[in-house]
């Protein structure tokens, strides 16, 4: 593309640059510096081909024809209905790259972008190259820099996400799905420009939020934005990925409940395996599936946002204010590669976003780009589509659009408010600008700092919505309000997983005011005062809590309010009790010796890594979750099945009771060759575990007290996928060493009853199913049900996924705080109850030696982890302290 000779100073900063034409070299203390463009290298996680120039037309109308059309041609009937929407999945503009070693930085690029840019920009890019990886100077900011990534954004928008909005559009089929690195300024603009500005072009606009969490929102509010002043119905987000087999119902809750506050909708759960065979088990776990153990209970989560996003897709949010985003500021900043770039405007501006949630001041973002397309002034609002705002606050930036400085101006004249927080813009179009003095000057000003911010907005603009603890406003409970036909209804969102709150609320609305549970459906009156334009009223919300509550609506058969309960007794029942499991109890064989042929033994090592070894032998790489599909290697004839060589494993367990029946549970059984203690063992299976890959094998004629060795013996091949074994059956564990590992631990007789605390030392240190314990009902509780009292009963300390009370021929699923139920109908005849205890399988399924971290994936099973460790790290559930039944009156 160009060659520069570049002068750096001892800063390593650009000191100065020029192009070097055709013969020309560098002098003494100049480096060549030198640009090439080519197309993407292949890679293997695209099944061997570049990834899509998402930057140019062309290339996107043949990516719709190979991909959209094809889809139209054969289910295009089904569009709209049955298919509702078709799904993008992580689009960007810098996949690939050429791999060239002695690179400095990669930047994406398209061949037609010189010719665009000049047109657009006014001066040839070419001549200006270095200072996309250089900073210059003192100067942070570069209008070089900044016309670069906007003219990407534009190009990458136009291109990619309009021309597949619009085919969508033609086809009767909503564009949904989401795009790569949606967060913050350096994560967008590496890798999509400004997210906004693509949100517009999806009918379902959609992101994706990974693990356990709750960083991301500006990620949630770019996208709920834009769907609001577009008026679209719903806004998409791909969650629950990465975060594990443990991962409570809870989390379930709390993830999409704090997304749900922000404008989240619909919601599309990461993920429903198939099959756990082979790396499926590892793929960013858990499996919303019967893999899990929770499963049978999880209609209360899909009921709960059933019910609470049709409520919350009615109307139309109230935000008075609105928050310009300030990526353009950033495009100036950014550097490849250097995470710090962009970071004096980011950090502020994301704190701004948390700091107006916890003071009660909703919002929406505004992108520029689609301001200049959208927005308009009316009696002293800004309209921007479907919504309008009274307020609209200015994060620190450096430049704004010539476009949006018109429109603020319009918007102050008009009687608009408009806040500047922190620094000041002095750019307009990435060029210093004397305009921007004036709008300045008649606009408010604070610092950057969020308590400025908030207490300047309190000045300015009353709050609609109020919850305070103590007086206060409370900042953990985030909220939504909506306008909807007749009234307003509002959503709360508690962020304190550890303790309950008792709020006041304070709304402009009216009477009445009622409590909605998504969970069930039922309705309830709450005592409200009212107080001139607002209503003021009290909620209980437990640790992760929410609320739904309709105000000015008709009552309808809403029950009437009625005060908390109080407790006036309480009954401990004290174990140990009586257990029995809902599955076989587990022990992972995930440590082997191998040999391949007629060689020694390994020393003992994880399946995996012997996997990888027998692979790397032959000449085979290592399986990754990155590698070529296997459809793909079967098309162009290189599955390789040819066996290789003969090779055995042998894994090792010890046993002191001889259980009544032991398995194994083994993927592909048919392909090996099956002994235990020297007994050969049939192949075929008697069942099967968890999946339905997962096979059982019967080993119980052979196993013997004391030490056991299961020999596998086969024919190795290329497509073989070598994985953890597990023992299951009627057996407890005894951890017989010092440390955690493989070989310190026992089988013994089965558990019949356990105490108060962990599965971990009560020979369940690897199941991961749920527990029954029986729970004798005493006479003391049932006297309180003669005399009237209603009774709750309460795990005050239970460590689970879900749990489940069963009495009297009916369930009672907790799934989230509170921990209680009221059984009181259920009670009158049962002398016992079983409060069932479900665990996770983490402890079976892994990742079993690498700690528990808030990102769970292929890597985190890896024996090559930096965090590995041969011990076992484990996850305790159980019943921690005695339930308790609570007398109410």
């Amino acid at each position: 593309v160009a060659s520069f000779a570049i002068r750096l100073d001892q800063a390593g900063l650009l000191a100065a640059y020029r192009p070097l034409e055709e013969g020309q070299s560098c002098q003494q203390d100049e480096q060549l510096l030198t640009f090439v463009a080519g197309v993407a290298r292949p890679i293997a996680w695209f099944n061997e081909a570049p990834y899509l120039d998402t930057l140019n037309a062309e290339a996107v109308a043949e990516f719709i024809r190979l991909t959209h059309q094809a889809y139209a041609d054969r289910f295009g009937k089904d569009f709209g209905d049955v298919i509702p929407a078709i799904f993008t999945d992580e689009p960007n503009y810098a996949h690939g790259g050429l791999g060239l070693p002695e690179a400095l930085a990669e930047l994406p690029w398209t061949a037609a972008l010189p010719m665009i840019f000049r047109k657009r920009r006014g001066y040839d890019l070419r001549d200006h190259l270095p200072v996309l990886i250089y900073p210059a100077g003192d100067e942070n900011f570069s209008k070089v820099r900044h016309d670069y990534w906007r003219t990407l954004t534009e190009l990458f928008v136009e291109n990619f996400s309009a021309q597949i909005g619009r085919w969508c559009e033609k086809h009767h089929i909503a564009l949904t799905g989401h795009y790569l690195g949606e967060n913050s300024f350096q994560q967008q603009i590496s890798v999509i420009g400004s997210a906004m500005a693509h949100y517009a072009h999806q009918q379902w606009p959609g992101i994706d939020i990974l693990r356990d969490q709750l960083e991301e929102i500006s990620t949630v509010k770019q996208c709920s934005s834009v769907a609001a002043q577009m008026g679209r119905q719903h806004v998409l987000s791909e969650l629950y990925g990465c975060t594990g087999w443990d991962w409570p119902l809870e989390g379930h809750k709390f993830s999409g409940g704090w997304q749900f506050v922000l404008g989240v909708t619909f919601r599309c759960p990461h993920l429903s395996l198939y099959s756990l065979a082979g790396g499926a088990k590892r793929d960013y776990p858990a499996s919303i599936f019967p893999h899990s153990p929770w499963w049978k209970y999880y209609r209360i989560v899909e009921d709960y946002f059933a019910r609470l996003s049709l409520v919350l897709t009615s109307g139309r949010a109230v935000r008075d204010v609105l928050v310009l985003n300030t990526i353009d500021s950033a495009f100036g900043q950014y550097l490849p590669g250097n995470g710090q770039s962009v970071q004096d405007l980011w950090e502020p501006f994301n704190a701004l976003l948390v700091a107006l949630l916890e003071g009660h001041y909703d919002y929406d973002l505004g992108e520029e780009s689609l301001l200049a397309k959208m927005a308009k002034v009316a009696g002293g609002q800004l309209k921007v589509g479907k919504m309008q705002y009274q307020l609209v606050l200015v994060p620190p930036c450096i430049t704004l659009r010539s476009r949006t400085v018109a429109l603020l101006k319009r918007f102050v004249a008009g009687g608009g408010k408009l806040l500047f927080a922190g620094r000041v813009p002095d750019r307009v179009d990435g060029e210093p600008s004397e305009e921007l003095a004036g709008l300045v000057e008649a606009a408010s000003r604070c610092g950057p700092d969020p308590s400025a911010v908030l207490a300047t907005l309190e000045a300015l603009l009353p709050r609609r919505v109020s919850v305070t603890e103590a007086g206060r406003e409370l900042g953990c409970v985030w909220t939504m309000l909506r306008r909807v036909k007749g009234g307003q209804v509002l959503f709360c969102q508690s962020t304190d997983r550890r303790e309950a709150h008792e709020v006041q609320l304070r709304v402009h609305g009216r009477t009445p005011v009622v409590l909605m549970d998504p969970a069930t459906g039922q309705c309830r009156r709450l005592s409200a005062s009212k107080d001139g334009q607002s209503v003021t009223f009290t909620l209980q919300l437990p640790p992760s809590g929410s609320a739904l509550v309709a105000l000015g609506l008709r009552a309808g058969d809403a029950a009437a309010p009625a005060p908390p309960p109080r407790t006036v007794a309480s009954v401990e029942v004290p174990g140990p009790w009586k257990v029995e499991l809902t599955e076989p109890n587990t022990f992972p064989l995930d440590f082997c010796r191998y040999r391949i042929g007629d060689a020694d033994f390994s020393a003992p090592v994880p399946v995996l890594l012997a996997d990888e070894q027998i692979r790397g032998h032959f000449g085979l790489p290592a399986r990754h979750a990155r590698g070529c599909q296997p459809w793909y290697l079967a098309q162009t004839g290189r599955a390789d099945r040819t066996p290789r060589a003969k090779c055995e494993m042998k894994f090792h367990f010890h046993v002191t009771d001889v259980p009544q029946r032991l398995e194994v549970a083994i993927e592909r059984p048919e392909d090996f060759r099956i002994s235990l203690n020297g007994r050969a063992i049939s192949s075929e299976p008697t069942g099967w575990w968890v999946d339905e890959d997962l096979k059982t094998i019967d080993l119980t004629p052979a196993v013997r007290a004391g030490d056991n060795e299961l020999l596998l013996s086969f024919e190795y091949r290329s497509d073989m996928e070598l994985e953890d074994l597990h023992l299951l059956g009627s057996f407890a564990v005894r951890q017989t060493g010092p440390k955690r590992t493989f070989d310190a631990y026992s089988l013994t007789a089965s558990v019949g009853e356990l105490a108060a605390g962990g599965w971990i030392g009560q020979g369940l240190d690897f199941y991961g199913g749920a527990v029954n314990y029986t729970i004798p009902v005493g006479e003391s509780v049932h006297r309180a049900l003669s005399a009237g009292k209603r009774v709750r009963l309460a795990l005050p300390a239970v460590k689970c996924t879900c749990a489940a009370v069963h009495v009297g021929g009916r369930t009672f699923v907790l799934a989230w705080p509170p921990m209680a139920a009221d059984i009181t109908e259920a009670l009158p005849e049962a002398r016992e109850l079983v409060v069932e205890v479900i665990g996770g399988r983490k402890n079976i399924l892994g990742p079993l030696h690498v700690p528990w971290l808030s990102w769970t994936g292929p890597g985190e099973f890896d024996p090559h982890h930096e965090q590995w460790t041969d011990e076992y790290l484990l996850n305790d559930h159980g019943l921690m302290a005695p339930p308790v039944f609570e007398v109410l009156e």
